[in-house]
């Protein structure tokens, strides 16, 4: 019969006892009884926990009173995206990673940094289980708080799909392999928050079962709320959501920046919700102090299920050569970062505009998505994948130029909307980071790596030989001894 892959160790009878059996002598047979033997534990509930009183939790569910978003008259495209590249959510962490070892243990296969200018923009971290192989694990983070105050389920879900739209540009086994630590920071005793809190956790664990995708672990602080004079401050009600999975080959890995210049690498946009650009909850809503009444969401799980696997056999195949996910900045701000990681210059052509869609709209949307680079030999078959797959996949323009100098232009429905350097650029998308850098570092330092950084090349480098010549066998000795070399160098 061989082993049994589980032990019996007692049953839940309901009859408020709980009683240890001494079997060491005499085993109780499957479904026998115990009568007869010793039992050490013989407890009435009641004694321990007559006298504990029940909590109780009073939930609400409020619907928030939301108004539509309402910007400026006369709002460009340049205007929105100076505020917009300067909001910490979206603007660069370079502060961060700046102060921190980034490869400890020299097992870090992928830290956050990427690129020539080794930009902090890395949407995966992968690490190698050991020095002798390229099998090893990723894992990602996704996290929607300002959406959740629209809507706590569409919050929750958006949390999850991020986190699934960073893990995807590593290998993995699968995408049901894949396991989740949710992290809960709200409010829950507090007003209606506890009910929003519930909203949240349904909409989460129906997003899971649809995907395939578990939940093992994870904490909460329900208690982010405090009294401050006659105020009570609480945070949004945020769940975190950290994704891992086994990673078969941390060579395969997908970054973010642009690696194939002078127009060699063709933009294609992944749309996971195809056809929507709400605007509540985003980062051009929150530059404006304002939610807005329609946040984004993920109401077709299957595509991004299929967008998921078709994307990782492509990784497999070798056809990506960078990848980014939309999310704070929305699509935008996706192609402006693969552009400042690869410092390189681009041109984004949107081609038509849904009718009663705005370019705001458009370009600012945080609706759930993917921005691949491939090369534009490959482009058409690419896109063929995911439209066979059920994905809407559509292409967006193609790289330019290498270097700071070079022109980054965005034209929607064949309006161009402005032509910049991307130096320029990413010294806006840069200038939140270093001025908090300036509150932790030499403010003299600060100011030299903001100023050259503007204008920067990446390094380069030059070989004194061929990498690719085999070196020549040594000729084995007619009699060798152990200390002679028999195979290739």
């Amino acid at each position: 019969m061989g082993t049994r892959p589980l032990s019996v160790v007692g049953t839940i009878t309901g009859d408020g006892r709980i009683v240890l059996v001494d079997d060491l002598e005499k085993p109780v047979p499957e479904g026998g009884s115990h009568e007869g033997l010793p039992t050490p534990v013989n407890l009435e509930l009641e004694w321990v926990l007559g006298k504990m009183p029940r909590k109780e939790f009073v939930l609400q569910r409020v619907a928030p009173t939301l108004r539509p978003l309402a910007l400026p008259p006369g709002l460009t495209v340049r205007q929105a995206l100076e505020r917009v590249l300067r909001l910490p959510a979206v603007a660069s962490k370079r502060y961060l990673t700046n102060k921190v070892d980034r490869s400890v243990t020299g097992l870090v296969a992928q830290q956050q940094c990427v690129g020539p200018l080794h930009t902090p923009l890395a949407d995966v971290a992968v690490v190698a289980l050991s020095h002798f192989d390229t099998v090893g694990a990723a894992t990602a983070l996704g996290e929607q708080p300002i959406k959740g105050l629209l809507d706590p389920a569409a919050g929750a879900r958006l949390a999850l799909t991020e986190a699934l739209t960073n893990l995807v540009f590593a290998r993995i086994t699968d995408l049901r392999d894949v396991k989740c630590s949710g992290n809960w920071m709200w409010g829950g005793k507090t007003g209606a928050e506890g009910g929003a809190l519930v909203t949240a956790c349904e909409g989460l664990v129906g997003l899971l079962h649809r995907l395939g995708v578990a939940i093992d672990g994870g904490k909460d602080s329900l208690s982010m709320a405090a009294r401050v004079g006659t105020q009570t401050v609480m945070a949004p009600g945020t769940v975190v959501v950290s994704a891992y999975a086994v990673c078969p080959d941390i060579t395969a890995t997908v970054t973010p920046d642009l690696k194939c210049p002078d127009g060699k690498g063709a933009l294609l946009w992944v749309q996971l919700s195809p056809g929507k650009h709400r605007l509540g909850g985003s980062a051009l809503a929150q530059v404006f102090s304002q939610l807005g009444d329609q946040c984004p969401d993920l109401e077709h799980p299957e595509i991004l299920a299929s967008a998921f696997r078709v994307t990782q056999s492509l990784i497999q195949e070798g056809a990506l050569s960078a990848g980014h996910d939309v999310s704070d900045g929305g699509l935008l701000g996706c192609v402006l970062e693969m552009a400042f990681a690869g410092n390189c210059g681009l041109h984004m052509d949107v081609a038509t505009v849904p009718p009663g869609t705005s370019t705001l709209a458009v370009l600012f949307a945080e609706e759930p998505g993917l921005v691949l680079e491939v090369p534009v030999a490959t482009s058409v078959a690419v896109c063929r994948r995911y439209q066979e797959a059920g994905v809407s996949c559509v292409p967006i323009g193609h790289s330019g130029p290498y270097g700071p100098e070079a022109t980054v232009e965005v034209v929607v429905a064949g309006t161009s909307l402005f032509s910049e350097p991307v130096g320029d650029l990413r010294a806006v998308w840069e200038e939140t980071s270093f001025q908090l850098e300036r509150q932790q570092a030499a403010p003299e330092c600060v100011a030299q790596e903001e100023a050259d950084l503007r204008r920067r090349q990446g390094p380069s480098f030059t070989l004194t030989f061929d990498p690719y010549e085999e070196p020549p066998l040594l000729r084995q000795m007619e009699s060798p001894g152990p200390w002679v070399a028999t195979g290739g160098l």
